[in-house]
């Protein structure tokens, strides 16, 4: 993240929210594309570099679900004070579009532990639940199921561990909330 208060020049502040977990898909795909021969390797590297980022983020917290931010690289959050996760998509969506892209095992991996910390954590007996803090279960959790999480974390972890999974990146485009569209083809 590079940030400018108007004085002087800009500072890189090394920060890493859960919204940039999207990155490793988009990297992957964009490297999928014939075009992009001369930057394929790279831009898969950087995929893989965020994803891993992204991975450690959950991997690190004792509940083992990801923070909405880690602030100056401590992934012990000591310097970060979003420590809470909204089921958010983000990892579970950029892990499926790796796995799906480079075949890689350890993207579903990463998912069947996410996902099973959701349910050891965010299920409670009227649905799943946000977590105030991912360091400490024990502060309790926010009274809200954000719709994506159904709509989009679910399906992304879901689709993860899915071996019979049909829904191939040759034939369908997923919106912004998670939704498969087909691609038609055009008329010769």
């Amino acid at each position: 993240e590079v940030s400018w208060t108007g004085e002087d020049a800009p500072k890189q502040v090394e920060d890493m929210e859960h919204l940039t977990c999207f990155l490793p898909g988009w990297l992957s795909l964009g490297a999928s594309m014939p075009r992009a021969n001369a930057t394929r390797k790279r831009r898969l590297a950087l995929a893989e570099s965020i994803a891993n980022t992204c991975w450690h983020m959950y991997q690190k917290q004792p509940t083992g679900l990801g923070p909405e931010r880690v602030k100056s690289m401590q992934m012990d959050l000591s310097k970060t004070n979003t420590r809470e996760y909204i089921l958010r998509p983000e990892a579970a969506e950029g892990w499926w579009y790796m796995y799906e892209l480079t075949g890689a095992p350890q993207y579903r991996e990463w998912g069947w532990r996410a996902f099973a910390a959701m349910e050891d954590v965010l299920w409670t007996p009227d649905g799943y639940a946000s977590l105030k803090d991912v360091r400490d279960e024990g502060r309790g959790h926010l009274d809200r199921m954000e719709s994506f999480f159904i709509a989009e974390t679910l399906k992304y972890l879901f689709l993860l561990q899915d071996p019979n999974n049909t829904i191939k990146l040759d034939k369908y485009v997923f919106n912004t909330e998670g939704h498969p569209l087909s691609i038609s083809k055009l008329p010769q």
